[in-house]
């Protein structure tokens, strides 16, 4: 009996031991931080400054030697063209062949031309945009393919920065005075994090029908507009008394 009486004093003594340790926050109180939780939210309208065109040349023929010089006339019009305007981002992104088959229910397919393709991309200003939409079509291009007005990537990684600042400037107040009202102080950052899903998305204009290369063409006026840029940033400050 007493073997068994000495084991389970032993087992019991830690146990007491464990829940007599002092909890450090409830006898010193200033050495535990309070987490505190903000965000804020900057917004601001950036102007689109520049547009991203694709357009299309298109070349129809019985034969695929004269489609691919009569691609090949368009194509390096079109392209001394766009040089000639100072353009940026000029790009050949495309090109391709494809023959023009007739179906016939009661003998073998048959050929009967070819047509060549090939898309063209650049960036220009909004300015000239209109004009330049107008003279593709005069030098080699029959199809304006898309339209994207958006702003520079520099302009959205300055705005973005300046947004970041700011809302980080805002949840830091927001912080202090959440502590100041609770008879705390700020004491450090414990975690920031930045979101930018509102980040703007390039606006697309309406692409232009398909018109002859030879037809002259009106310039076709241009807005280019604005878009909402907006950046939130969320915070974890610790405070203590």
């Amino acid at each position: 009996m007493k073997a068994w009486i000495v084991l389970l004093s032993t087992l019991i003594t830690p146990s007491l031991t464990l829940a007599q340790t002092p909890d450090p926050c409830a006898t010193a109180p200033v050495s535990c931080a309070t987490l505190i939780e903000t965000h804020a939210t900057s917004e601001r309208r950036i102007p689109n400054t520049a547009v991203d065109i694709s357009v299309g040349v298109t070349a129809n023929g019985k034969d695929m030697a004269e489609v691919q010089r009569t691609l090949t006339t368009r194509s390096n019009s079109l392209l001394a063209y766009l040089k000639a305007q100072n353009v940026d981002r000029l790009i050949t992104s495309r090109v391709s062949f494809n023959p023009e088959i007739r179906y016939d229910k009661s003998g073998p397919d048959k050929t009967v031309g070819y047509t060549g393709n090939s898309s063209v991309s650049f960036r220009t200003t909004p300015e000239k945009a209109a004009d330049i939409l107008a003279g593709v079509l005069t030098n080699g291009a029959n199809e304006i393919q898309s339209t994207t007005f958006t702003p520079t990537e520099k302009e959205l990684a300055e705005a973005r920065r300046q947004l970041s600042e700011e809302a980080t400037r805002a949840a830091m107040e927001q912080a202090e005075g959440i502590a100041k009202a609770a008879g705390m102080r700020v004491v450090s950052i414990r975690n920031i994090n930045v979101n930018d899903d509102g980040m703007p998305r390039p606006i697309p204009f309406a692409a232009m029908q398909t018109m002859r290369a030879a037809a002259p063409a009106a310039p076709m006026q241009t807005a280019a507009g604005d878009q909402q840029l907006s950046v939130r940033v969320n915070i974890t400050a610790a405070a203590t008394h």
